[in-house]
């Protein structure tokens, strides 16, 4: 099975490339691209939209320590609420989301919590399916969600996770290291958190890891979910205490 391997010499001119690539410091407000098809693209998660109205109508309280939101990587977390005990979690999240209609759908996976902290992990906006843009745009898209969050919650810590790599996506990963350069250097300036988990994904000798994958090579197995729990749930105890 093919390997990626992640080079010095690679990975210097990315953070180069990166550098010289960095959007505006206005962040902006609507989505930067057109839609190639508005109607699909509105209504591919709506069953899991509609799941997430009818909890949201159920629950009583949206209190909790964290707020989950993502794709698939989050939503296929099997035993997360084991992983994070004894925090109290709500997640919110659906395999294959993207920013975009996380934006979209916002008043409902976002709108109306009352978290102590908040996750955030999204990679399907980078690709060449329809609707892929490059890295650029992706961290724009990043920038305008989480600009609503900070609106939303301003005084609630806010964790950014980068995006991981996978045999799956190995064509997204001069991309996946732009975006996560631009969103470790705008941390400051939007005023959250970044969580690197790439570096524990990788061996010794810089081979991403099989061991850590499901059959698929782009979703996590248990060992691979140990490695981010490790990493992250210091971090939201450590926040929700204080």
């Amino acid at each position: 099975m093919k390997r990626i391997v992640l080079l010095v010499a690679f990975i210097t001119a990315t953070l180069i490339q990166a550098q010289n690539t960095t959007p505006t410091t206005t962040i902006k407000s609507t989505i930067p691209f057109q839609h190639t098809d508005e109607t699909s693209w509105i209504l591919r998660y709506q069953n899991d939209i509609n799941k997430y109205q009818k909890e949201n109508k159920r629950l009583s309280n949206r209190s909790c320590d964290v707020l989950f939101l993502g794709s698939s990587s989050i939503n296929l977390w099997d035993t997360i609420y084991e992983d994070f005990a004894p925090l109290k979690l709500i997640r919110r999240s659906y395999g294959g989301a993207t920013l975009r209609d996380m934006i979209y759908n916002y008043a409902t996976i976002a709108k109306g919590y009352k978290p102590k902290a908040i996750v955030l992990y999204v990679e399907n906006d980078l690709g060449s399916h329809k609707e892929g843009v490059n890295a650029v745009k992706c961290f724009d898209l990043f920038r305008i969600f989480i600009a609503k969050l900070k609106k939303e919650y301003p005084n609630t810590p806010l964790f950014v996770v980068s995006l991981k790599p996978s045999q799956h996506k190995a064509d997204q990963l001069k991309d996946q290291l732009i975006v996560n350069t631009l969103l470790q250097q705008n941390a400051t300036q939007q005023q959250y958190t970044y969580i690197d988990i790439t570096k524990v994904m990788y061996d010794e000798e810089g081979n991403l890891r099989t061991d850590i994958f499901k059959e698929d090579n782009l979703h996590m197995n248990a060992e691979g979910y140990k490695l981010w729990t490790a990493i992250i749930k210091p971090l939201l105890t450590q926040s929700v205490q204080n």
